[in-house]
């Protein structure tokens, strides 16, 4: 039986990624071509996306270590 929490936190880490992604990818095809104030203002909105990723990868684990809760076929125990 799969766990409606992790799948919610791994559907929110999944969309940090993406948003981080995307974040990444604005950087990348502005820098060198935008004013200074613009890139200040996508570097922190990169910076706001990776605390995101972070954030929700911390979720999830948490929820897989504290309720051993696995993926189907996962092989990894807790601690």
């Amino acid at each position: 039986m799969e766990c409606i929490q992790r799948l919610h936190l791994q559907k929110n880490y999944r969309t940090a990624n993406a948003g981080f992604d995307a974040a990444r990818a604005r950087v990348q095809r502005r820098i060198g071509l935008c004013p200074v104030s613009e890139f200040g203002m996508l570097r922190d909105e990169l910076e706001l996306a990776s605390a995101e990723v972070e954030r929700t990868h911390t979720a999830l684990d948490a929820h897989i270590r504290q309720h051993s809760c696995m993926v189907q076929g996962s092989t990894i125990t807790p601690d």
